[in-house]
């Protein structure tokens, strides 16, 4: 190991440490944390995935497995800051709007866990899937899928919550296509929300976690979506696939406004036993401007 990598090994540690004592102190006054979307590493054997090269925007991957039943298995992301919260959210507003994803757990450090493989304490898992076909072309989805119309789902909510990534949809075994691999989703980066938890001052007076809470919550999250152009992806998608999928790739305009505030609150108020729990807020202000942002969109397409 070099010297770069291991001064840079060190400051991760001491960042993860500062973290999980901040979180610790906020989750006191919260009642203990009860959740079927929450499991312990200590359940689990965990095993690094093979090639050991297939790392992408997620960095190394896990294989985890239930001790107790170990065909329950999840593909485990946890090296970065923003897989866990990205994905986590994601796939719950996805599976609130009826349409197919992995089904995603947090892992929470178990007491006395000494195992290495975690570079964050922000661990998700998702179901690992059993695939038919990895990469499949959209005459196969369409010919094979017994969801193809998520496709066009799908496409919409790559530029509703502000991807940039590859899209991915795998067929599964099981005849369905799913949505995978959506950690590049949301505004907030990696670098911001490794250090949204650092409740720390630095020389110059600055609280760290004080100044990130600041930047978060006063985005203009109404102009997210501002050189986003929803028109022009629809026709992309019907010049290249035809006009049935039109009706499909608007539905998650008016589905989105639909979500509960009781329902988004629920798995935020999880996700905020690991995060500061001002992200928490953070994708309230993101999921409230996006809704009004549907609904805009949806007026235009009825003028």
């Amino acid at each position: 190991m070099n010297a770069d990598k291991w001064k840079a090994g060190i400051i991760e540690n001491a960042m993860r440490r500062d973290r999980m004592a901040d979180k610790a102190l906020e989750n006191r006054s919260k009642s203990p944390l009860s959740s079927s979307d929450v499991v312990q590493t200590a359940d689990f054997v965990f095993s690094p995935i093979k090639p050991l090269d297939r790392v992408g925007d997620s960095g190394p991957l896990l294989l985890a497995k239930l001790k107790a039943d170990r065909s329950q298995r999840y593909l485990v992301k946890h090296a970065y800051t923003d897989c866990a919260a990205n994905e986590f959210v994601y796939t719950k507003l996805a599976q609130a709007m009826g349409t197919k994803m992995p089904d995603a757990v947090l892992f929470q450090l178990s007491e006395g866990e000494k195992r290495k493989y975690f570079k964050t304490e922000y661990i998700i898992g998702l179901k690992y899937l059993d695939l038919a076909i990895e990469n499949p072309s959209y005459q196969q989805i369409r010919e094979q899928a017994l969801n193809w119309q998520d496709y066009f789902r799908f496409r919409a909510m790559y530029d509703m919550l502000q991807e940039s990534d590859s899209f991915e949809t795998p067929l599964a075994a099981d005849g369905l296509i799913y949505r995978v691999d959506t950690t590049d989703a949301f505004p907030l980066s990696d670098c911001l929300l490794s250090r949204a938890g650092l409740n720390i001052e630095m020389e110059n007076g600055i609280n760290v976690k004080e100044t990130v809470r600041q930047y978060i919550l006063h985005l203009e999250y109404d102009q997210l979506w501002k050189n986003q152009d929803f028109d022009r992806t629809l026709h992309r998608l019907a010049e290249r696939y035809g006009e049935e999928g039109i009706p499909y790739f608007l539905e998650p305009f008016a589905l989105i406004q639909e979500i509960k505030n009781d329902d988004i609150d629920d798995f935020l108020n999880t996700l905020c036993y690991f995060y500061p729990d001002f992200i928490g807020d953070y994708f309230k202000l993101f999921i409230a401007a996006l809704q009004r942002k549907s609904c805009e969109y949806l007026k235009s397409k009825k003028q």
